[in-house]
């Protein structure tokens, strides 16, 4: 069952057509479970959408249980949830009036994890909320967490209880080797091309010589993609990369962690922890992954 609604906004004097030699704009997906203005996830969304040229859309999703259909009343109960959401539409146009971007609010019907994923596929960036360290379930387990194995785009995750502007003035990039930390990597180049900072850990297993796939250059693509690095530093392959991973983030003052999720195998994580799952447990910053 999905059901969509979608509001397109115009900022001030922004209805003349596009001209062919516009710079594209970066596709912003904004994943707006709670809508109210000082939620974190709409201010950074936003705060991207302003700095970077983008478009903000902002999305709810009416999750549906299956198996609670069959209880009385459950289908008007989400009904008025989906009518509440699409009034909402006045709302994100007025906050995207207010930051001078472009923007639309759509209201999605249907089983939470996979609408969000397929939907975050049409963005450059979806930005959403860190698991609240609260909760007793692993962050694995996590509905948004779930999202970045579902062929999602990559994804901006941000604390509970961010409160600061979203600038990126000092970034850590955590490269491990893999094909989700160039994702991350590339979706992150807006950011870096413009970071007064930025940090390069690498923790790349070397493995087997003629076994293990070769280091990537990255640094080149990176000078090439505008990017200067401050500072480049190792990290050791060992269980403890996630504690040494934040302590460098906190020690460098870092304002946006960019790194892949889940570089080996996810039951692993999920069973006897990792850096990913330690990171978005613990992190007290907006994280950028990318699975």
């Amino acid at each position: 069952m999905i059901q969509v609604n979608a509001r397109h906004t115009e900022p001030g004097n922004s209805g003349a057509s596009p001209t062919p030699r516009q710079a594209a704009m970066l596709d912003i997906l904004v994943n707006v479970d709670d809508m109210r203005d000082d939620n974190p996830a709409v201010r950074v969304g936003l705060d991207v959408a302003s700095r970077h040229n983008g478009f903000a859309t902002g999305l709810h999703v009416v999750d549906v249980f299956p198996s609670a259909l069959a209880l009385p009343d459950a289908v008007e109960m989400l009904a008025m949830e989906e009518r509440e959401a699409r009034a909402r539409d006045a709302w994100w146009g007025e906050l995207c009036r207010k930051r001078g971007v472009r923007g639309a609010w759509e209201v999605i019907r249907g089983i939470y994890v996979p609408l969000l994923a397929r939907r975050s596929c049409m963005a450059d960036i979806t930005v959403s909320h860190l698991p609240d360290q609260k909760d007793p379930y692993p962050a694995s387990l996590n509905y948004v967490t779930r999202v970045l194995l579902a062929s999602s785009s990559p994804m901006l995750l941000v604390p509970s209880a961010w409160d600061k502007d979203f600038r990126a003035t000092k970034i850590l990039v955590a490269w491990n080797n893999t094909p989700e930390s160039m994702r991350a990597l590339r979706a992150a180049l807006p950011f870096l091309r413009e970071a007064e900072m930025v940090y390069f850990v690498d923790g790349t297993d070397e493995g087997v010589a003629g076994f293990s796939p070769p280091p990537l250059p990255v640094r080149d693509w990176l000078t090439r993609q505008g990017v200067t690095l401050h500072a480049v530093q190792q990290f050791p392959a060992n269980n403890q990369v996630g504690d040494a991973l934040l302590d460098k983030v906190h020690g460098v003052h870092a304002d946006l962690l960019v790194m892949g999720a889940w570089g080996h195998s996810r039951i692993t994580e999920l069973l006897l922890g990792g850096t990913t799952r330690h990171v978005l447990e613990n992190a007290a910053l907006p994280v950028l992954l990318a699975h």
